[in-house]
């Protein structure tokens, strides 16, 4: 009986992962005839969780400035939320939910206004079939940042060839090996609305380390629903958590390394160092 039940889940399984599969290959297919992404977005209507649930997202997006700055720490600067971040969790279209994992950003500052955001993700993590080979690629995309120090917290990002407005929420913060304070969490957002809709909503849950503890976590969404965000898709039911098992990932995302950038996200076809978490010359706060 329990072989019954066990044979019963593993095609339950199968048979959830193809519709996903179904459905990934069709929203990619209208994304890519798309001219830019917002407008597939108007298209399709898109106005929904991207995890397990529907969002009651409002017809607008909050302000997300004035979030920040109620919530944000007063002394909130750049300077220290650049380095690595792993995604622990998120809610965006752009990501492939079910799909990819082992996450990361790098914030790089370039210059006094311009910071360079490698995002960095490997592909198949999740969803592979019993009996499936399937090669994992790590893909790259550069979601370039633009900010004014007199604004802390308030991103301008492109990235798929389109600006939109990303920001810091909160951040959590910890005393390093070295005695310093330093971002250990952030909770950030991007939302995009015309024609009296929301046309996208992204939520990241950030963190220096690719796993966090329950108790943090828990804390995270506590602070998303304070905020008010989890009607747009920052509870449990829209968040979807980031696969972080057997990963590797890039030890550096410069273009000495990588090669040149891309607005669009692609797989990473120089052949480039990958460590494994955590590694001091990358995660320099553990």
């Amino acid at each position: 009986a329990e072989r019954v039940r066990e044979l019963t889940r593993t095609v339950a399984t199968i048979k959830q992962e193809l519709t996903r599969r179904d459905v990934f290959k069709s929203f990619s297919k209208k994304l890519a005839q798309a001219c830019i992404l917002l407008p597939a977005f108007m298209t399709n209507g898109v106005q929904k969780a991207y995890g397990e649930a529907v969002a009651a997202a409002a017809d607008k997006c909050p302000d997300l400035k004035a979030l920040g700055r109620q919530f944000r720490p007063a002394d909130f600067t750049e300077d220290h939320y650049l380095g690595t971040w792993y995604e622990i969790a998120y809610h965006d279209v752009t990501q492939a939910n079910y799909f990819c994992g082992c996450t990361r950003f790098n914030f790089t500052k370039r210059t006094s206004t311009y910071i360079e955001d490698m995002f960095t993700t490997t592909c198949p993590m999740t969803g592979v079939l019993p009996g499936e080979e399937v090669a994992k690629s790590v893909y790259t995309l550069n979601m370039s940042i633009t900010f004014d120090s007199a604004k802390p917290g308030e991103f301008l990002e492109k990235g798929f060839a389109y600006n939109f407005p990303d920001v810091v929420l909160n951040v959590w913060k910890k005393i390093g090996p070295d005695g310093k304070e330093y971002y250990d969490r952030s909770l950030q957002m991007q939302c995009v609305e015309a024609g009296g809709k929301i046309l996208f909503v992204g939520i990241n849950f950030l963190a220096r380390s690719n796993k966090i503890s329950k108790p943090e976590l828990d804390e995270m969404f506590a602070k998303a629903a304070e905020v008010g965000i989890d009607r747009y898709g920052g509870d449990r039911a829209g968040m979807y958590m980031v696969v972080h098992e057997g990963c590797r990932y890039p030890l550096s995302t410069d273009a000495s390394v990588m090669g040149p950038r891309s607005d669009f996200p692609g797989p990473i076809t120089k052949k480039i160092e990958l460590v494994t978490y955590p590694d001091p010359r990358v995660d320099v706060f553990h």
